[in-house]
């Protein structure tokens, strides 16, 4: 894939990940239902899902929001991902607490167009191992995706500081392709396009898209 990673987020159910399994995809995200936005899931159903991908050797990311960092620790503890996308509003202060707490633990933070800080990155950059840059800003009644165009500079500036991006938001084949052309991030999250109606990963839809990225 160009040596450029595949994300599949949004995860929901055993047959997602045993098709990525499969299909050979190496990280899957699960989004926490403290979030606004389709495809969450409670932490008991996502402590199931990562137990599972800890079987096939998958990295799993939880997605989570802004809240306590007592209430954070909590959630990481009870479901055990190998990644943590969090919030920027994290302070470089909890960040620290976090990187004691979980020795082993990748930390991420999830950003996007609209609370895109380019001080609070530098700031904490020594702390995290990965950016998720989200084009899609999640509403409580709707998504809005921003265009490629209009994130591409702060895209480059993550990548200007050498911290590892991964990109998402509205991403389908084609729209891939552009991204891995015009920014070559280090991977590409992907949710719905590759989804049928019962929010199951395609394989269908999964190796199409493969076979589209590889001549990015």
């Amino acid at each position: 894939m160009n040596k450029v990673s595949l994300k599949i987020c949004g995860i929901t159910n055993t047959l997602s990940v045993k098709t990525a399994h499969k299909n050979k995809i190496k990280s899957l995200g699960f989004a926490s239902n403290n979030l606004n936005g389709p495809n969450t899931a409670s932490d008991k159903k996502i402590q199931s899902l990562i137990k599972e991908c800890k079987n096939y050797k998958i990295e799993s990311v939880l997605l989570s929001r802004y809240v306590s960092l007592d209430k954070l620790i909590h959630q990481i503890d009870f479901t055990k991902p190998k990644t943590i996308s969090c919030s920027y509003h994290f302070s470089k202060y909890e960040l620290q607490t976090l990187r004691k707490t979980f020795k082993r633990l990748k930390i991420g933070i999830s950003i996007n167009p609209e609370n895109f800080n380019l001080r609070y990155i530098k700031n904490i950059k020594n702390l995290i191992n990965v950016i998720y840059f989200d084009m899609n800003v999640y509403k409580k009644r709707s998504i809005k995706t921003y265009s490629l165009n209009k994130c591409i500079k702060q895209i480059k500036s993550i990548k200007n500081l050498s911290i590892p991006v991964f990109i998402g938001g509205g991403i389908n084949g084609v729209k891939a392709k552009q991204i891995i052309n015009l920014v070559k991030p280090d991977g590409i999250d992907v949710s719905r396009s590759l989804k049928n109606t019962k929010n199951i990963i395609s394989s269908k839809k999964l190796k199409n898209f493969l076979k589209e990225i590889a001549v990015a």
